[in-house]
């Protein structure tokens, strides 16, 4: 894959890549104040699509990384609330994994099933054990890492543990440690690899 750009054009290209975020962003917010849902996967996945850069320093992905993450959230709420957008979370489900590339595809993936999870409509032991195997498809180190870190954030309170509400029909603590163990082993792959 490409290097990391030069240190003298990072600035550069955090700021162009922070505009695009920003400008899709202001379209995504507007999609779901319409409650237009192709519009507001559309906008989301362009907007994720800037975390597909080689050229950024580890410390600027994260700075671009924070700003998607902080963007997506908007879309998180949206998600949950079926009186918005009127979706099936089934076919949400279903139809953000048609997105075009594999990056936006996942982190919308893991963004979905986080509320889909919420809901209760499905187990959550099985959307976990989905969006996780899914992940290993993104095999870019710092690329992987950062999706691994936001399918955590994603999932932190929605795993079934004693007393979360997502247990029983949702899965048992060792499905909670299976989720978490193997994101750390996925992680750690992705790390040794960075070195």
């Amino acid at each position: 894959g490409q290097m990391t750009a030069y240190p003298e054009d990072q600035a550069r290209l955090l700021d162009e890549a922070s505009a695009i975020v920003k400008e899709q962003a202001h379209y995504l917010k507007r999609a779901i104040q319409d409650a237009n849902t192709r519009d507001a996967l559309k906008h989301a996945s362009n907007m994720i699509c800037e975390l597909r850069t080689s050229l950024l320093s580890p410390k600027n992905y994260y700075e671009l990384y924070m700003q998607v993450f902080q963007e997506m959230q908007h879309l998180h709420g949206y998600f949950g609330d079926k009186a918005l957008h009127g979706r099936k979370m089934v076919d949400l489900y279903e139809s953000v994994q048609h997105a075009g590339n594999i990056l936006p595809r996942l982190y919308l993936l893991a963004t979905v099933g986080s509320a889909y999870i919420k809901t209760g409509d499905a187990p959550a032991k099985d959307i976990l054990k989905d969006v996780s195997e899914l992940c290993k498809g993104v095999q870019h180190p710092l690329r992987g890492l950062f999706l691994r870190y936001y399918l955590s954030q994603m999932m932190k309170n929605k795993l079934p543990d004693i007393g979360s509400g997502y247990e029983g029909e949702g899965g048992t603590m060792d499905d909670a440690f299976e989720f978490v163990f193997s994101n750390f082993e996925e992680s750690n792959r992705l790390w040794v690899r960075m070195q």
